[in-house]
């Protein structure tokens, strides 16, 4: 896998998302959003995959989708999963990740949402 957990984790990029994601929640009146949740999710999504059996490989694309699954957030709460997918393929693209892992990486984001999530694929179902 040629971009991993680690590099998005460090990315200034993405953590730049994710801060002002997590000021835009905090100014409309959500709880935390930034760093903590997104580290949490990843942990989870991984945690569950492993234990059901999945690649190594699945493991680690789960866990990039849940800690860049709220990035959308930057954009606006309405739609967030959307934007967050969109903003993921310009930003995993860009880092170099080949395109089946970005697919699954945006498909989990994308299908996310409370209102609109759907399990489409594993990664998917553990990010939810």
């Amino acid at each position: 896998m040629n971009v991993t957990f680690e590099m998005v984790r460090s990315s200034p990029e993405i953590r730049t998302y994710i801060t002002q994601a997590d000021a835009s929640l905090t100014a409309l009146g959500f709880t935390e959003h930034s760093f903590a949740h997104v580290t949490k999710c990843a942990e989870v999504a991984a945690r569950i995959l492993t234990q059901l059996g999945y690649t190594p490989k699945e493991v680690e694309l789960a866990r990039i989708a849940a800690y860049m699954h709220d990035i959308g957030n930057v954009v606006n709460r309405h739609d967030h999963a959307l934007s967050g997918a969109t903003m993921a393929f310009r930003i995993l693209d860009k880092m170099g990740m080949e395109p089946p892992d970005v697919a699954a990486v945006i498909t989990a984001i994308g299908h996310h949402d409370d209102s609109t999530a759907y399990p489409v694929n594993a990664i998917a179902a553990a990010l939810i």
